[in-house]
């Protein structure tokens, strides 16, 4: 019964991909590709779109910013920024940030828009084709890019949302120094380069969260299934899948998902919401049978 009700509601073909997109996205860090990955997710928000056409702009953006030979890096990254951002006018979005659409990176590639991760993403999978290593770096307060200068020895610092300008790493710690006012982790930590898995774990809770402000429940469970497709063991997603599950009338998934967040995590602060969210839905069955 509960896989006729799901079925019902929810496509199996969403199933499928996110059981692709953990394949693709569980594999070894190095062997992840973001473009791919993040074409799937991008299947969550328009299922028809073209994914020969996004990878041929990718690599044509690539053949535009591959530089002359034994360029040095900042020359190479110079040449890269100049060809997203100045020749093709990436920017990010700021009259509609939260769009679903900015969380797409094939979206991006057509409108040139987005949000500071999708723009990172962009700038990672440009430079990879061009033999140059660009790494996500998490800061609180947006996405950032950064690489390595072997000649200099030195970390440099790209913001993509604002054309991909460098910030200088002094006045970044002191940026992050600030914000976290002496609680929580040391501010450095967030200079530390994510791992593929962590941002694409990233783009996918700003899915769900644009799909809950917008009330569009079913494209928030199917990022949630990604997201536990991708992390199976996270007892969070399987609670949010449970509670947006509960909202879209699937009260036997609802009932699965929130029933294993309580057993599991009985200690939690929200423990005592999920229980009564749990009679809540055993009444809603029991009045569906009745």
């Amino acid at each position: 019964m509960a896989d006729d009700v799901r079925q019902g509601l929810v496509k199996l073909h969403d199933l499928n991909s996110a059981r692709q997109f953990g394949h693709l996205a569980r594999g070894n860090e190095r062997a992840v590709r973001l473009d791919l990955c993040c074409f799937l997710i991008g299947r969550i928000v328009e299922p028809d779109f073209d994914q020969l056409a996004a990878l041929q702009r990718l690599d044509a953006l690539a053949t535009e910013a591959r530089p002359s030979a034994g360029a040095s890096t900042e020359t190479r990254v110079d040449r890269l920024r100049q060809v997203l951002f100045e020749e093709h006018q990436f920017r990010g979005d700021t009259d509609t940030y939260y769009d679903p659409a900015n969380c797409c990176l094939h979206s991006t590639l057509e409108t040139g828009r987005g949000m500071p991760i999708t723009l990172a993403v962009l700038m990672i999978e440009v430079a990879r084709r061009v033999g140059l290593e660009l790494h996500g770096v998490g800061a609180p307060f947006h996405f950032l890019v950064k690489y390595v200068d072997p000649d200099a020895d030195s970390e440099h610092f790209l913001d993509p949302f604002h054309a991909g300008r460098e910030i200088d790493r002094e006045a970044l710690s002191e940026r992050l120094r600030a914000t976290n006012r002496g609680a929580g982790p040391n501010p450095e930590s967030f200079l530390a380069s994510v791992t593929k898995r962590q941002i694409l774990q990233r783009i996918l809770t700003n899915l769900k969260g644009a799909g809950v402000r917008k009330r569009d429940y079913f494209a928030a469970i199917t990022a949630t299934d990604f997201l536990l497709a991708l992390s199976p063991w996270s007892l969070e997603d399987r609670r949010d899948r449970g509670l947006l599950c509960y909202q879209t009338g699937q009260y036997i998934e609802a009932l699965d998902d929130l029933q294993q967040y309580h057993d599991h995590a009985a200690d939690a602060p929200d423990a005592d919401r999920v229980a009564d969210f749990i009679e809540r839905v055993r009444t809603r069955i029991a009045e569906g049978s009745g």
